[in-house]
């Protein structure tokens, strides 16, 4: 049987996953052996094949305890479909060569503690696969204007509140939680239920932070004349918080590294969405793809754990 070139002139009939089982299958002779090659089972691998006989109409192969041999039509087409396989491992390594040369640069901003915690790591991995691509982070609590280009991307938890024009994905969920310093546990027990809140100091937000749903709740519990210390970040929270100042609404990101505090389990813990943004009139752009892709999944797994 002469296939000539009718196969690669017709490669979009036929599901290359097929092609790939057939022609791993002649090379080592096994469905097993494929299906290990594949990282498939070997009914995936077996389907594959019949799949493809089914689209050509031709038996491929002759089955046999002792493995799979080919066919005469089998042999006629595995040629066709090895130089098929040549075209497109070609492809990818022109796709692995442009990824790699991907160049410049790109500014992202986020909180201290997300860059510290999420950002940071993310980037050094970022750089491993593309190490021409320069990154620019802006630590700051302030939400710069993607619009007007004050930064590329931005990591950035809380509610839907961005502006017009800007694409946001959801990459994980920061988990809230009240916590308390070992001292002040030590000198008045921990919180069994919500009514007790009200016999504790409070630490609360100030500024945008006392506008959270965690800081908002704590407060609501204990009045403001349970209040000893405000601050408006993250760090500033977290240290009074080790100073046994009194209970106060933290993201486990900060909390869970230290050992000096305690989570009240008996009190509700809040989750808060963290995004991933940046203006639509980058969304063509490929280097800002790249390390956008590259970062929210990269974060979505990681800092999800």
């Amino acid at each position: 049987m002469q296939f000539g070139s009718a196969l690669m002139q017709n490669v979009g009939m036929f599901d290359w996953n097929n092609l790939r089982a057939f022609i791993l299958t002649a090379r080592h002779g096994s469905t097993l052996k494929a299906a290990r090659a594949l990282g498939v089972n070997q009914t995936t691998v077996m389907r594959r094949i019949g799949d493809l006989e089914g689209e050509l109409g031709l038996k491929l192969f002759h089955r046999h305890q002792q493995g799979y041999r080919l066919s005469a039509d089998g042999e006629a087409l595995l040629p066709e479909a090895e130089a098929m396989e040549r075209q497109a491992n070609a492809l990818l390594g022109k796709v692995e060569e442009h990824r790699r040369q991907l160049s410049g640069t790109v500014r992202i901003t986020a909180t201290e503690l997300a860059v510290a915690r999420l950002v940071a790591p993310a980037v050094a991995a970022l750089r491993d696969r593309h190490p021409h691509i320069r990154i620019e982070i802006v630590a700051t609590d302030a939400r710069l204007d993607l619009a007007a280009g004050e930064a590329d991307l931005a990591i950035r938890a809380g509610g839907a509140d961005e502006r017009d024009g800007v694409i946001r994905r959801r990459i994980m969920d920061s988990v809230w939680g009240i916590y308390a310093g070992r001292s002040l546990i030590e000198r008045q027990g921990e919180p069994r239920s919500e009514a007790d809140v009200g016999a504790f100091p409070i630490i609360a937000g100030d500024g945008t932070m006392a506008a959270t749903a965690p800081n908002v709740w704590l407060l609501s519990q204990a009045g403001n004349g349970k209040v000893s210390y405000r601050s408006n970040s993250v760090s500033g929270l977290t240290a009074a918080t080790k100073a046994g100042m009194g209970l106060s609404a933290l993201p486990a990101l900060a909390a869970s590294p230290e050992p000096d505090l305690v989570l009240c389990r008996a009190l509700p813990s809040f989750a808060s969405p963290v995004w991933l943004c940046y203006h639509e009139s980058r969304k063509d752009d490929p280097l800002l793809r790249t390390v956008a892709s590259f970062l929210g999944d990269w974060i979505g797994e990681m800092g999800g754990r």
